[in-house]
């Protein structure tokens, strides 16, 4: 399944699911807007995450996504890589905290968040999915890339079953498949 079906068939199983969820989900990023954060931070979007942002453009509020985070907008993130990459220039950071070409897409409400690693960090594979902690060393690759992420996180919201609404703590408390050799342990520093 491509990147464009799955989401698809993730807005079909959030509306079914999680309707009072699905109810908060903003909607589609402007193209404008995903033009201004790659000219201001020197980048080119995959069009995996292109069409992330063009699904939804981040949540109202704070309710779980996935496990524990929500969904991050475009705005968001900009504001996420500006603070972090002022930090990284003014040499506050060890190696490897954050990372120039990291572009959070989900966020926990406190500071950490599940971004697209544009520079291939720690593995040398960009487009990698990376766990970013604000105030913690560990970094984890969670997956290969962004499609295996979204095909991982509709497959858990399929094995939910049918059951809905779905609940915070169940969502909170996903259990995603992840491929072979992932999830990848490093740490900052």
């Amino acid at each position: 399944m491509n990147f464009a079906d799955l989401l698809d068939r993730l807005d079909t199983l959030l509306q079914q699911l999680r309707p009072d969820y699905y109810a908060t989900l903003n909607p589609p990023a402007p193209v404008a807007e995903i033009v201004a954060l790659e000219a201001e931070f020197g980048l080119v979007l995959p069009p995996e995450l292109q069409l992330w942002f063009g699904w939804r453009n981040g949540q109202q509020g704070f309710d779980n996504f996935f496990q524990n985070n929500g969904l991050q907008s475009v705005s968001s993130a900009a504001a996420t890589m500006r603070v972090n990459c002022k930090m990284l220039a003014a040499e506050e950071f060890v190696p490897n905290w954050w990372g120039p070409a990291w572009v959070p897409f989900l966020e926990n409400g406190g500071g950490d968040h599940i971004c697209l690693d544009l520079e291939g960090s720690f593995t040398g594979r960009p487009g990698q999915v990376l766990q970013h902690w604000h105030d913690w060393e560990p970094r984890s690759v969670l997956f290969p890339d962004l499609t295996s992420w979204l095909t991982a996180v509709v497959h858990t919201y399929e094995q939910a079953g049918t059951a809905a609404p779905l609940s915070e703590d169940d969502v909170v408390n996903f259990k995603p498949e992840y491929p072979a050799g992932f999830p990848q342990e490093f740490e900052a520093g």
